[in-house]
């Protein structure tokens, strides 16, 4: 996509006269953002066409909002982040997690991973999945249907879900921390 410089300006117009341009290099495949080090604009002599030059920094892994600006989807309201007295009250919000926004299902296998954002830019994720429907019919007198859980802290900057894996234990501590800012 082109942008022409009437196009440029029409946006621009729609904002303050001294609000701050912010540019935000992205690649859209690998889910990284990179924070500009130096913003050059080329002289007009020099240049057919108005150009700047970014030179970039360090590259970071997309937050949750930004990857959804870019694909295009909506974020869905989470509730407000109590503010929790105890322990208690801190599993309990964990126990409450079919309230929180579905982050994604995997259908194939039975999965629903269900996502809290959380003030600092980490999330946690609560995996709700059912496991051996055949085997539990078979070799045990629980509930085939009965589902189980488990958690995941999200840091910001990780890679993979799976090194993501956190207790119960770990996930109060975490609202704990979030609760002491």
């Amino acid at each position: 996509m082109k942008l022409t410089n009437k196009e440029l300006k029409e946006y621009l117009n729609a904002f303050e006269e001294d609000a701050v341009v912010c540019i935000i290099p992205v690649t859209l495949e690998d889910k990284k953002v990179y924070k500009p080090q130096e913003i050059l604009m080329m002289e007009a002599e020099e240049m057919d066409s108005p150009s700047l030059v970014v030179r970039l920094g360090r590259a970071r892994n997309m937050d949750a909002e930004e990857r959804c600006i870019i694909d295009g989807c909506e974020m869905e309201e989470q509730p407000e982040l109590p503010k929790f007295k105890n322990n208690e009250q801190r599993r309990a919000f964990l126990k409450s997690y079919r309230s929180w926004p579905v982050w994604f299902d995997v259908p194939q296998a039975e999965e629903t991973y269900y996502r809290y954002i959380l003030p600092d830019g980490s999330a946690i994720v609560i995996c709700e999945y059912k496991q051996y429907l055949k085997w539990k019919e078979q070799y045990t007198d629980e509930n085939p249907e009965s589902v189980y859980q488990k958690g995941f802290l999200l840091e910001p900057g990780y890679h993979h879900l799976h090194d993501c894996r956190a207790s119960d234990t770990e996930l109060v501590k975490k609202l704990m921390e979030i609760q002491k800012k």
